[in-house]
């Protein structure tokens, strides 16, 4: 079989580390960046797939983990010495699937964070997932065989939405086993806060409906303290960065949770009131 040729190997390459700096990136623009045709993108990106390097998505690629790289022979192993942050974040979601079942119908919140969960669900069979985000409910669509139920409509083959969905109906219909969730702080009255205040209400409903809820914190973020969706001492999982330990493992302790899971890159704290 006849080598590739050095240029397309340095396109692959470069391909690579766009995704993995970027955590996502589509198609067109990685045409744009590497003046190629969307086609030759779309075959590096298949090989590349082959190669554990990233997974297709709908319209390009994502980023999933170092750990899948494999036939370094045929492409040079890429330079991982800045992955913190993204690795970092991989881990925070991954621990979710220690609470997710196979049959479950989960709640899971919008935003790039629950976004790199996603692609890890393809594990997990019969799960009925309800959203309202439908870019990661296309998502979905790539990597799992669940039901998919977005606030608004059921998500179809071809991305289109059927029926028309508010909250109400969903919550009567359908018994929510998780929520799963990024969190932006926990203000200093324990109460839970989101970043994006539209969904307040909604979380709000969700929070107080669902079975378990699991709050996912990667750093804290300076917002106003009204844009608060319950109370801490309510939660069942809190998973934190090694970067919000220091700022929230007391608070943590002083309200009941215990450590029961540490890694490089994240603690879990679970609620020794209600789990």
């Amino acid at each position: 079989m006849a080598r590739a040729s050095s240029a397309l190997l340095k396109r692959r390459l470069d391909i690579a580390e766009i995704v993995r700096k970027q955590g996502e990136v589509k198609v067109d623009k990685l045409s744009d960046m590497l003046r190629v045709s969307n086609v030759t993108i779309r075959q590096d990106l298949t090989y590349l797939e082959q190669q554990g390097y990233l997974k297709r998505s709908f319209g390009g690629a994502i980023y999933i983990s170092p750990e899948n790289l494999i036939n370094h022979t045929t492409i040079e192993p890429l330079n991982y010495t800045n992955i913190g942050m993204e690795r970092g974040e991989i881990d925070l979601v991954k621990n979710c699937l220690n609470y997710i079942n196979d049959g479950d119908t989960l709640f899971l919140s919008h935003g790039n964070l629950i976004r790199k969960l996603i692609p890890f669900l393809h594990n997990k069979k019969s799960l009925r997932l309800i959203m309202n985000d439908i870019n990661n409910a296309q998502l979905v669509k790539e990597f799992s065989d669940a039901e998919v139920i977005l606030v608004g409509g059921v998500l179809q083959d071809g991305n289109t939405l059927q029926n028309s969905n508010t909250l109400t109906p969903i919550l009567n219909q359908f018994h929510i086993s998780h929520f799963i969730f990024e969190l932006a702080a926990i203000n200093d009255n324990n109460h839970l806060i989101i970043e994006n205040s539209e969904q307040q209400n909604t979380y709000q409903q969700i929070f107080k409906n669902a079975d378990h809820t699991i709050g996912v914190l990667p750093q804290r973020f300076l917002l106003p303290d009204n844009y608060s969706i319950g109370k801490l001492k309510h939660m069942d999982v809190v998973i934190l960065s090694k970067a919000a330990v220091t700022e929230y493992h007391q608070q943590l302790i002083d309200s009941d949770f215990k450590q029961r899971a540490i890694n490089k890159y994240c603690i879990t704290y679970h609620n020794s009131k209600v789990t």
